[in-house]
């Protein structure tokens, strides 16, 4: 039977037009012209709203509801619309049946926020969100015949905050467990907000951080860069990375990468500052580290290089360009193989394998090749060179020239060699002295004194030599060496500057004593009336030297009976280490000495 109801009906959504059409006449409910009028009139009311409502009827609990709640119980539309809510609300009926009996019995409203119901309307069981205000519709009589629900759902927006809340607290974790320090600041510099790591870095509490400003604990150095920095992010929301110190607590500073940033309020104002401090001591150390570590290098005078596996030369410093005369840009690139003689040729692999093994090599005594073909001696040793992972990836040369030690090792050498030669011509020398004085002495005492005169002679000879170079000694020296134990006004003495090379000045200082000796026995220092003349001279060209001793005013000299030693040194010994003649004369008047030579170079054999 068609229904009358379209006269009270309001609307022409799909639900009104379903009550108007009369299709009720078989409802549990009966036609809707036999509803009660406050169901009526409830239905008047909900029928044209714009929220969300559902009429739940009778101790059925028959549902009704508007067009804009039917999308809210998804696919039960519209077989739940005039059926028993248990019936299509199945899942959750157990949550949803004491809050409509609630109502049903004591006409109490019941109302909540964010309410969470347990549905599957879609085919699947989700968890779903409303704002609910249940009410009940009484009759005339005042009672409860049915329930007005109102319900507004809040599903996506509860989601949103949950999704919201979870992503602040993600956030939240993030900043608190970050490695990196981060902070957030006014305009003016204080200090509004920072995480755990950024007081770890510098060394203060939360408590003590808030309320600083972050010129407080800023190294004085670095402020004015910060500061010009900050008012151009302040100007222009010009974002800006600063390498800076924080002065920690405790007074030891500390360096940081710190990127500042512009936050902007609701109107896109600049109002505040967030930054991230990274620690990068670490790396600042290491830095300053390299970058002594790269002048010690740089200045050193030894060659320091480096090469790859494949002996390809990789560095090269200011010592290896001066030691091997090579520049950077010549050599880098090239095999190591360049400096190696080639009589070691096979030195330079040997090395390399036991860089690729790990090990060190000791170091060693060598030879290496410069830019112009010399050989150069030096010190070398060798160490691997490791990449971040620990990989050996070539190896570093330390070479310390060792030119000069070889030299003076070489010269020590030649040294000691000729020492052996002179001692040994000392000792020879010796014997003989020893042997021509003692040999015929019938006076022992009187020979020892003489051979202590003559081993006098001889070491005053050596002193001679060693002031100089052990090459030679002047002449004028030797002379003056040899009259000294007598009064120097009693010899004219004339003569240019000669160098005499050293085998002459022994044998001729042992000469001149034993000219002086005599004298003084036999001759003319014998008395107060005598004087000695001692003259020569040198032609350089031809490197002849004459010299002559001349005694006078002294007693009448006769010729000896016998040579003895001063006469054989002098005319014997004395011409054959000059390479010339020397003869002794005993002339009334005087003894006279004269000698002829020819002076090799100093150093000439």
């Amino acid at each position: 039977m068609r229904s009358d109801m379209s006269k009270t009906s309001i609307g022409t959504d799909e639900i009104s037009r379903l009550i108007g059409s009369g299709n009720w006449d078989d409802s549990i409910l009966g036609p809707p012209s036999t509803w009660p009028l406050c169901l009526r009139s409830a239905v008047e009311i909900m029928l044209p709203a714009m929220a969300q409502i559902v009429i739940f009827w009778g101790p059925d609990l028959i549902a009704l509801y508007n067009e804009p709640y039917a999308p809210t119980i998804g696919q039960r539309h519209p077989k739940a619309f005039g059926r028993p809510a248990q019936e299509n609300w199945a899942e959750l009926w157990d949550d949803l049946e004491p809050l409509l009996r609630r109502v049903m019995d004591t006409g109490e409203t019941v109302a909540a926020k964010d309410r969470p119901f347990y549905i599957e309307r879609h085919g699947y069981p989700e968890t779903v969100y409303f704002d609910i205000s249940y009410s009940a519709i009484r009759d005339e009589d005042g009672i409860v015949r049915g329930i007005f629900c109102i319900v507004n759902e809040t599903t996506a927006r509860v989601r949103a905050d949950q999704a919201l809340q979870a992503s602040e607290e993600r956030f939240r974790a993030v900043i608190s467990q970050s490695a990196a320090g981060i902070g957030q600041g006014s305009l003016e510099g204080k200090i509004l907000h920072v995480n755990r790591r950024f007081c770890e870095i510098v060394g203060y509490n939360e408590v003590e951080l808030l309320g600083k400003n972050i010129a407080d604990i800023t190294y004085a150095d670095d402020m004015p860069e910060q500061t010009r920095l900050f008012s151009r992010l302040a100007a222009t929301g010009e974002s800006f990375d600063m390498e800076k110190r924080y002065v920690r607590k405790d007074g030891s500073q500390v360096w940081v990468n710190n990127t500042v940033s512009a936050l902007r309020d609701e109107q896109g104002r600049i109002h505040q500052v967030a930054v991230i401090s990274v620690d990068i001591t670490e790396r600042k150390t290491a830095q300053e580290a390299e970058r002594r570590l790269v002048s010690i290098i740089a200045s050193s005078n030894d060659a320091i290089l480096a090469i790859d596996l494949g002996m390809a030369i990789t560095s090269w410093n200011g010592g290896a360009e001066r030691l091997y005369g090579y520049k950077a840009e010549e050599i880098v690139g090239q095999s190591v193989m360049v400096l190696v003689p080639d009589d070691r040729i096979d030195e330079e692999p040997a090395l390399l394998e036991q860089i690729k093994a790990g090990s060190m090599v000791d170091a060693y005594e060598t030879k290496r090749r410069s830019k112009d073909g010399r050989l150069v001696d030096v010190l070398l040793s060798v160490s691997p060179i490791h990449d971040a992972a620990g990989r050996i990836i070539g190896a570093s040369k330390i070479a310390h020239d060792i030119s000069a030690k070889k030299e003076a090792e070489r010269l020590q050498a030649v040294l000691i060699g000729e020492l052996h030669h002179r001692v040994k011509n000392v000792f020879a020398t010796v014997i003989a002295i020893a042997r021509q004085t003692l040999a015929k002495a019938t006076d022992t005492q009187d020979a020892v004194a003489a051979f202590e005169a003559r081993l006098s002679a001889m070491a005053h000879a050596h002193d001679l030599l060693a002031e100089g170079d052990w090459q030679s000694a002047d002449l004028i020296a030797v002379v003056e060496q040899a009259v000294a134990p007598y009064p120097p006004e009693v010899f004219d003495v004339s003569g240019p500057s000669v160098l005499l090379p050293q085998k002459a000045v022994a044998t001729l200082s042992l000469a001149l004593h034993e000219l002086g000796t005599n004298a003084a026995k036999y001759g003319a220092l014998s008395v107060s009336t005598g004087r000695v003349s001692i003259i020569w001279d040198f032609d350089p060209e031809a490197s002849a030297l004459s010299l002559r001793w001349q005694e006078r005013g002294g007693p009448i000299v006769g010729s000896p009976t016998k040579k003895g030693f001063g006469s054989r040194l002098v005319e014997r010994l004395l011409a054959a280490e000059l390479n010339g003649t020397s003869k002794i004369m005993y002339d009334a008047a005087g003894v006279v000495c004269e000698i002829e030579a020819v002076l090799l170079p100093p150093g000439t054999k």
